[in-house]
């Protein structure tokens, strides 16, 4: 995208082979002031998507002719900071997945719930309005390290002539300004190095600019190793020591000195501010991997974190469980008590994830409608079953009249796929509805019925 990106009008295209379908969403988006246009099948909607603007697409997966995976991917392809929200089937949700991978920002299963569609597109035009303010910011960022590139480019012969004029002009910026000798100790500091970083120029000058550098000595060659390789480097990011100790985040623009003969004498750097950058980054990251109703991870991060805890739990030899569970009498309650009592519910589902498992250790993630998941990483089974009581006993003391928890539980055994691993959890999940509800089911309950009637009738748990 260019310098002159526009943020168009909050609409939305919606592409279903269900009129029905298109009449409950369209009529809900636009309560919510949105702008709604509809289209039966891909061929429709990618010549509506070609004559007018859209922020947003919600995209049924199963369309006739070209699917919506298809759709998607071209979607992406003409204008890659369109927003696409996958509509798809319960059973569709692995092929959801592969919708996300071709650029898709999040899905919806059906049936779906028109609050949790609302939710998504603002979701989504909220991230998407992120993503295009950091592009215009990056954008005039870069332009200003060009601009301030040229102008020190443009005044090399009268640095070595006119030191006045140097500190004068260089006074006049809040960048941080430094000159190292061919050694690298700074021979020069800026006014605007003092205000970024508390420097005193009594007091650093002479010092090796590494010292300074959170990378140390091996970043600073290899800061020299580019400049003698490209004369100049631009836009490298780094962080910087404060004189407070915290370390500022800067994108650094420096060249070589030479004398007259073209002999190096020394660097000249300029480095600017980027933290409010970085924390806009790291906001959109977490806006991308984190459920908004329950602030749990999402169900895409969800298999990103599990492939990476296994191939760590089989190169370390550490043990690794994972729970799967969901909600009993959910819908019942949701159909009864209204969207947002059971939005509710969920959210206090979220509260006791993050209160029941080890923070920085165990990972919880909405998997999708009334299901969690959680991944405990050095965790055995018997510690993934005292984890999973305690999930499901403070569940029940919270207040939500009969509803209760179903939880499958499995104990890594280093012989199965991602995919059946969860599969498997997956199977002990429905076993444990299937005997009543209300109760933790791990492989070793699998098929043996009686048994967990018996352990049914003890604290509702089977072992």
């Amino acid at each position: 995208m260019g310098e002159d990106t526009q943020i168009c009008p909050d609409r939305v295209l919606i592409i279903d082979d269900e009129e029905n379908v298109l009449d409950v969403i369209s009529f809900r988006l636009e309560m919510e002031g949105h702008q709604c246009a509809v289209a039966g099948n891909s061929e429709d909607a990618l010549r509506t998507f070609d004559q007018e603007e859209f922020s947003v697409l919600l995209i049924d997966i199963r369309l006739p002719g070209m699917d919506g995976i298809e759709l998607a991917r071209r979607v992406k392809l003409k204008r890659p900071d369109t927003s696409v929200i996958m509509l798809t089937a319960f059973t569709d949700v692995s092929t959801a997945v592969d919708a996300l991978r071709v650029g898709a920002d999040d899905y919806i299963t059906k049936p779906f719930n028109l609050d949790e569609v609302a939710i998504s597109v603002k979701n989504a035009l909220a991230k998407r309005k992120l993503i295009l303010e950091n592009t215009r910011y990056h954008n005039t960022l870069e332009q200003r390290v060009k601009d301030a590139t040229r102008q020190l480019e443009a005044t090399n012969a009268e640095l070595r002539r006119t030191k006045d004029y140097l500190q004068n002009l260089i006074d006049s910026t809040a960048d941080a300004i430094v000159s190292t000798d061919k050694k690298g100790r700074l021979t020069f500091v800026g006014r605007g190095a003092g205000e970024l970083l508390g420097w005193n120029p009594e007091e650093v000058l002479g010092r090796h600019a590494w010292e300074f550098y959170l990378g140390g000595i091996e970043q600073a060659r290899q800061v020299m190793k580019l400049l003698y390789t490209h004369k100049r480097i631009k836009n490298y990011e780094m962080k910087w020591r404060h004189t407070d100790g915290t370390w500022v985040p800067v994108s650094v623009s420096a060249s070589l000195l030479t004398d007259k003969d073209g002999n190096v004498i020394g660097t000249l750097g300029v480095s600017k501010d980027i933290t409010d950058r970085v924390q806009l980054e790291e906001e959109l990251k977490e806006l991308s991997i984190k459920d908004g109703l329950t602030k749990l991870y999402n169900h895409q991060c969800f298999h990103e974190r599990l492939t990476a805890e296994i191939e760590r739990a089989g190169r370390q030899n550490r043990p690794l469980s994972l729970l799967l569970f969901d909600i009993d009498g959910f819908k019942g309650y949701n159909d009864t008590n209204g969207h947002l009592a059971g939005d509710a519910v969920l959210e206090k589902t979220g509260e006791i994830v993050f209160e029941c498992t080890r923070e920085h250790v165990d990972m919880g993630f909405r998997y999708g409608g009334d299901e969690f998941t959680v991944i405990l990483p050095e965790a055995t089974k018997q510690q993934a079953q005292q984890i999973a009581e305690r999930l499901r006993g403070s569940f029940r003391q919270c207040g939500l009249g009969t509803l209760t928890l179903s939880i499958g539980l499995m104990a890594y055994d280093g012989k199965v796929t991602p995919k059946e691993f969860i599969q498997l959890v997956d199977q002990f999940m429905y076993t444990a509805k299937r005997a009543g509800g209300d109760r933790v089911v791990s492989e070793t309950c699998l098929g043996t019925e009686d048994a967990g009637k018996e352990n049914a009738n003890n604290n509702g748990s089977t072992e």
